[in-house]
């Protein structure tokens, strides 16, 4: 592989093309399968239908929980792409494509001067196929530009501690630095802050020198950090009498400091373990990627491999320890550190190219490599007994058999030092199961997208009914919102059909009999029938419960 894409406009191109490869498929097809991304999306929705863009509400509901900038993106794109009332998913997943773009692109620029740009090359591609990362690109979320944001920051930083050709105030590497941090506030708030301090802090202490950050000290890039977030942050406290920020940094973030928040806590070591499905398949060289960072970083010698790991170490390790202590764990929260592992990977494996070593880890590796690929192709067997047709399971099984067989030939070249095989069956893996999985199989889910055969069954039933005449009880996903209105009411547990409203129930819960035998008691009185739908089968995700719907009505008899 390297050997072929030696040249930068081949590898950029390259790495273009490999993002867009893993993330495109299934970015229209695939349900809104997240409750945070059907949240976003809706929130966006109201914004781009009022055209206010400080008061973030999903339905009535203020949604103080997250700065502005993702829902901004995504109002956007409505914007760009939509008409009144239509739903266009992929439009309001645009944003997150462009930041994994972005995310890619700044690794390899910043990457370039600190390890070389071949093992930036690697890192850059190993990083566009792994797991969370191709995820966190696929739904309209905060996620993927908060990576971009923070990777740009680590580039810079690599940059600067590398020198710059361009000196004084012109230096991009600071003002990048400034502006993406910036960014990241109204992204995701203080994430980008802390992983900043705590990485400058750290190779302080290690180093007790940091005059390579003195040009950070540059008071007009500071100014303009501090414009991209302050006038927001002082409209928001005025215009929500300071409750966004008692929502957000109080409850939002401090909830999940203190305690394992909305059912999402694990103990400390959660990361560490789950980070061979979420870095997959990039991990198969994490073990010795990191022991010859660790190596790099120790040399007494100040050279550019030794600062670029003590970099990669600072950026990664502290914010791994807290997000390891905090109660709170979900698998996309070590995601800003993944660009620095996939750089020590990256130079680790250009390195074995030109000298053998590392036996054990790379033995070690490759077991663990091959146990996750097991676990991830089992998870995908599977949802497809579970939840797919019949229709798909040769699809499936082609799907999973290329990506085993390229696993154990990626695992197998590492172990016997092929590290350009290793790294070319480590990309057609990860191409093959996710281009495989987002494009075909998961979009073929229909179990999953049972709101949006709700929205599609209440158009047929009755065509000129509006949302706020919608009642749903028994299933109040945020996705029902989305797909059906605004003003869908989630929270009646009784509902009167008299002025010719929808009431929707789940079949499957005790209570549904006695409910439709007491509205068909009171549509009696009133001389009318109750009129029931044909049940829309599926399943509820976050919840991981079967459903058999049913829509209820009033008509003349």
């Amino acid at each position: 592989m390297l050997s072929v894409f030696t040249n930068r406009r081949w590898q950029i191109s390259f790495l273009v093309c490999l993002v867009l490869a893993v993330i495109l498929p299934g970015l229209s097809g695939l349900p809104v399968i997240d409750r945070d991304e059907a949240r976003f999306a809706q929130a966006s929705v109201q914004m781009a239908e009022t055209n206010d863009l400080l008061n973030i509400r999903f339905q009535d509901e203020a949604r103080n929980k997250k700065p502005a900038a993702s829902y901004w993106a995504q109002t956007a794109m409505i914007k760009l792409f939509s008409q009144d009332g239509e739903r266009r998913i992929w439009a309001q997943r645009l944003p997150s494509l462009l930041a994994a773009l972005i995310s890619i692109l700044a690794l390899y620029w910043g990457g370039s001067k600190m390890v070389g740009r071949d093992a930036a090359f690697v890192a850059a591609a190993l990083l566009a196929v792994s797991t969370i990362f191709v995820f966190e690109g696929h739904i309209a979320k905060t996620d993927a530009l908060l990576c971009a944001s923070t990777t740009i920051m680590f580039a810079c930083l690599g940059r600067l501690r590398l020198g710059s050709t361009l000196k004084g105030w012109q230096r991009r590497e600071v003002w990048g630095f400034w502006l993406a941090l910036g960014l990241s506030i109204m992204i995701k708030g203080p994430i980008g802050l802390i992983l900043a301090i705590a990485t400058l802090a750290s190779l302080r202490l290690w180093e007790r020198d940091l005059a390579w950050a003195k040009p950070l000290l540059n008071w007009g890039a500071i100014g303009v950090f501090v414009l991209i977030w302050l006038p927001w942050g002082i409209a928001m406290y005025v215009v929500t009498d300071g409750a966004f920020y008692v929502e957000s940094l109080g409850n939002d973030l401090g909830n999940k400091v203190a305690s394992g928040q909305e059912g999402h806590g694990a103990p400390p070591g959660s990361h560490s373990i789950v980070i061979w499905a979420t870095l997959w398949p990039a991990s198969l060289f994490l073990i010795p990627g990191l022991t010859y960072a660790a190596i790099a970083a120790k040399s007494r010698t100040k050279s550019r491999l030794n600062k670029a790991m003590r970099l990669a170490l600072c950026w990664t390790l502290p914010f791994w320890l807290l997000i390891e202590l905090m109660p709170t764990k979900l698998p996309h929260y070590g995601l800003p550190v993944f660009p620095a592992l996939c750089l020590m990977i990256g130079a680790f494996t250009i390195a074995l190219t030109h000298r053998v070593g590392f036996k054990k880890t790379r033995i070690l590796g490759g077991v663990v490599f091959l146990l996750s690929t097991a676990s991830l192709i089992g998870a995908m067997i599977y949802l497809q007994t579970q939840y797919g047709g019949t229709n798909q399971t040769l699809i499936m099984s082609i799907i999973c058999g290329v990506t085993g067989f390229a696993a154990l030939i990626a695992a197998g070249a590492l172990w016997v030092h092929k590290v350009r095989t290793a790294l070319l069956a480590t990309l057609v893996s990860g191409l093959v199961y996710f281009g495989g999985a987002y494009g075909y199989v998961l979009p073929n889910f229909t179990a999953f997208k049972t709101s949006e055969h709700m929205a599609a069954v209440i158009k047929a039933f009755a065509p000129d009914i509006r949302s706020e005449n919608i009642h749903s009880p028994h299933y109040r996903e945020p996705s029902l919102v989305y797909h059906v209105g605004q003003n869908i009411d989630l929270t009646a547990r009784r509902a009167d059909l008299s002025d010719g409203g929808l009431l929707i129930l789940n079949l499957r819960r005790e209570d549904s009999e006695k409910t439709g035998f007491e509205l068909a008691q009171a549509a009696r009185t009133r001389g009318r029938c109750l009129e029931t739908s044909k049940p829309v089968n599926g399943f509820n995700y976050s919840k991981g419960t079967p459903l058999s719907l049913v829509i209820l009505r009033e008509r003349p008899c």
